[in-house]
């Protein structure tokens, strides 16, 4: 069954139960490495980047440039209103774009430096202008459990991630428009900014390559 053979089938449930749902759907960069090229046109909507595996590290990467292209509503079983406007909604800043990378390291010896990764569009290379952490700070500026505020901390110059199988949820931003997701020339380099100090020999990271790929929601 495909997507909108699912949807047909679980939108007018919705329907009956609120009396108002819709579907919309568009594109958006699906991030891979050399031979793992996401092989289906059309995915669904998922929270996060599909899992990279490398040595020592595994990462979830993501850009917000998701492109919303359609958003059909649908009252009672008939169309209400298509909205075809080209919208990013993951864009908060117009005229920046936020990369978002998850790590988590095997070792205690990786530092992540912001500043020296680059997106790369086409042949032009950006370097990233900051580099956030995001968790629950307190007053001071210190990660904490309780009773602080969940926030993405400008990590300056870079930050050590010291704690072996710890998600550490960390994101890169680049002073310029979010590249459109039907773009296959996208590319991000991570080789210099993020590393195992405690690790001799090894090679860099690869470049991380980034896919179009269409996406579609049900919603109520």
């Amino acid at each position: 069954m495909n997507r909108l053979s699912g949807l047909c089938i679980i939108l007018p449930l919705c329907v009956m139960v609120t009396g108002c749902a819709g579907f919309r759907g568009g594109w958006e960069s699906a991030a891979y490495i050399d031979g793992t090229a996401p092989a289906a046109p059309q995915r669904q909507r998922s929270a996060e980047g599909p899992e990279l595996n490398l040595p020592g590290l595994n990462l979830h990467v993501g850009i917000d440039n998701r492109l919303q292209t359609y958003d059909t509503q649908i009252f009672f079983g008939l169309p209400l209103s298509v909205d075809p406007r080209n919208l990013y909604p993951k864009n908060r800043r117009p005229g920046k774009t936020r990369v978002f990378v998850d790590v988590t390291p095997q070792t205690g010896g990786f530092v992540f430096r912001p500043l020296l990764a680059s997106l790369v569009i086409g042949s032009t290379h950006y370097p990233a202008v900051r580099g956030f952490e995001f968790g629950m700070w307190d007053a001071e500026g210190q990660q904490t459990n309780t009773g602080g505020v969940w926030d993405h901390r400008d990590v300056g110059g870079g930050v050590s991630l010291t704690e072996p199988h710890k998600r550490y949820r960390l994101s890169l931003e680049f002073d310029i428009p979010v590249p459109s997701p039907k773009s296959p020339d996208i590319l991000l380099d991570l080789s210099r900014a993020l590393q195992d100090l405690g690790s001799v020999g090894d090679p860099p990271l690869p470049l991380i390559r980034f896919a179009p790929v269409k996406w579609e929601e049900g919603y109520t």
